[in-house]
């Protein structure tokens, strides 16, 4: 079912860009938020005495559940539009944050995790991302990157907003003011997103129709036409599931987020180990924040320049630097420094795969392509996290976790080079 306005709209600018505001606008409430896991981390093992690899295995049951319904997500998303889908996501991920400030029990903070934390993350995965990626081509790395980079904001602003409400009053209530946030702002964003710019008689980046399809060259030679048959401008699921640059592409995400949530949910308890304050802490990830804005608008221009494998190569090789950096940072300015030049790669790396997925394979079933790599994604950040804590707790230490995520980034730059991705400049597919 296709919401979206079928007439030509008149609008003074390119309504893209009004989407991209609204999206940006979302990210900084869901991502930012939900990277304050580890502020709530010691307050919830204090309270009910959990492990940290207890906490960390809730947080990893609801990216696990997320990655298997991402892909039929995905699918909703293609056939109802993302008007729908952010609202489902507003309402699940907001609902989340409600119920977890009245959970008592183990049982229930991992009940609430794996269905509404689970359902609202997935429903995001399937419509914000390729939305974005149908309504710009030649300036789909830059779309990207500014509509994640509301996740740096959102990073900037939330970790310490929730730590003071932690420290003013208690956990509880900072999870209310939280989900509140999320249900309200996300479900009213959700009205301004369209499918695509054809419903609203435009076309990608505003620019005027085409008269013929545009293709990508890896698309052309991974459907070659046969006789009369005309070439495919966009993968349907099954066709990108079958090849090896999908696979490649979802090894490549699952150690992006691996890495970035490890980071994410245990930056905070690790400097509290050393011996920073939680407020110090949180200053950490928000400067994290700011550089991770940088990061996704810098690269997501760069990356429409050289491509996206030699970005996010430049990506990954800063987060390796920086993993055995902070192996061995103890002083304030080392964790300063650990914190913006980590947060300006794994902000970089973020926009850059939505962006490929529409570069390879087009665009008629993204919201499903997309989905099947986030949920490579979402297996990838359920790991990260609840190892690092199994870590801790036998060794005391995080270090042998930094170390595991350096070798997967490193493994993933070799993983890069074996896919076929378009070169920069080459049109890719807008169907």
């Amino acid at each position: 079912m296709n919401r979206d306005r079928s007439t030509r709209f008149t609008f003074p600018f390119f309504y893209g860009w009004v989407i991209v505001i609204a999206a940006f606008i979302g990210i900084a409430l869901t991502a930012g938020i939900s990277n304050t896991q580890g502020v709530f981390f010691k307050p919830l093992l204090e309270d009910f005495g959990w492990t940290r690899a207890t906490v960390a295995g809730a947080f990893a049951l609801a990216s696990i559940i997320a990655a298997m319904i991402s892909p039929l997500m995905g699918q909703l998303a293609d056939k109802v539009g993302p008007v729908i889908m952010v609202g489902v996501c507003g309402l699940f991920t907001g609902g989340t944050y409600l119920l977890l400030s009245v959970s008592n029990t183990l049982w229930q903070f991992y009940l609430i995790l794996a269905i509404f934390m689970a359902l609202g993350n997935s429903a995001n995965f399937g419509s914000v991302g390729p939305t974005i990626s149908r309504w710009f081509v030649t300036r789909r790395g830059l779309a990207q990157g500014i509509v994640q980079s509301g996740a740096g904001l959102g990073t900037i602003i939330f970790p310490p907003l929730a730590t003071y409400l932690i420290l003013t009053h208690n956990w509880r209530y900072a999870y209310v003011v939280l989900g509140l946030l999320i249900l309200v702002l996300v479900g009213s964003m959700s009205f301004i997103y369209r499918r695509n710019p054809e419903g609203m008689g435009l076309r990608p980046d505003g620019k005027a129709p085409v008269t013929k399809p545009i293709i990508s060259k890896y698309q052309a030679e991974e459907n070659p036409p046969s006789g009369s048959r005309p070439v495919i401008k966009s993968f349907t699921l099954r066709q990108a599931l079958a090849s090896k640059s999908f696979r490649l592409l979802a090894f490549v995400a699952m150690a992006s987020s691996f890495t970035q949530q490890l980071v994410l949910v245990h930056l905070v308890p690790h400097a509290t180990d050393v011996g920073f304050s939680p407020a110090v802490a949180a200053i950490f990830m928000s400067v994290m924040g700011v550089s991770n804005i940088s990061g996704k608008i810098v690269m997501g221009i760069v990356s429409d320049r050289i491509g996206r494998r030699n970005s996010l190569i430049i990506s990954f090789s800063l987060a390796i630097s920086m993993l055995f950096w902070l192996m061995v940072a103890h002083d304030t300015w080392a964790f300063y420094l650990f914190a913006v030049i980590y947060g300006f790669a794994y902000g970089s790396w973020i926009p850059m795969f939505p962006a490929i997925a529409g570069d390879l394979f087009g665009l008629g079933s993204l919201g499903a392509i997309y989905g099947a790599v986030m949920s490579s994604n979402s297996i990838g950040g359920a790991i990260g996290p609840f190892l690092a804590g199994y870590i801790f707790d036998i060794t005391k230490s995080y270090n042998y976790a930094f170390l595991i995520a350096a070798l997967l980034l490193i493994t993933g730059i070799g993983a890069l080079r074996f896919i076929h991705l378009p070169r920069p400049g080459e049109k890719t597919g807008v169907s």
